[in-house]
């Protein structure tokens, strides 16, 4: 995550003044959060939710995501979701398991959005990936 100072509106620049010192530890219990629980595998899991996760209002959860992410919260969520794929690919999911039965284990509606996540991300079709390994 980055630290990028620009404020748009009135709103978020009182609410950097309120959380600013907090900004830090947000990022750390959103990463960890991402790490260690399999949370972001829900296929409805909504940035509210995250919020509930880590015990902080939405609202702050939103501005970590705004001006201290290189990336949005969807992007952030499809990255650890096709990070999971890899580490279910290594140790052998596809060898008993379809790539839409993948698909939907770590989080995704539709194998069209997976596949489309999964190249753009890693830069071959699951398929591909799963022969060179």
């Amino acid at each position: 995550m980055n630290n990028n100072s620009y404020m748009i509106n009135a709103q978020d620049a009182t609410l950097k003044k309120k959380i600013e010192i907090d900004i830090e530890n947000y990022i750390s219990r959103i990463e960890e959060l991402a790490l260690n629980n399999p949370f972001y595998f829900n296929e409805s899991f909504k940035i509210k939710d995250l919020a509930l996760k880590i015990n902080t209002p939405k609202s702050h959860v939103v501005y970590v995501f705004k001006y201290h992410s290189k990336i949005s919260f969807n992007d952030f969520k499809k990255i650890i979701r096709i990070k999971n794929a890899l580490n279910l690919i290594a140790h052998g999911y596809l060898k008993i398991n379809t790539i839409e039965a993948l698909a939907s284990e770590v989080g995704f509606l539709s194998y069209s959005a997976f596949f489309k996540s999964f190249k753009s991300t890693v830069g071959v079709s699951p398929k591909e990936y799963n022969d060179k390994t």
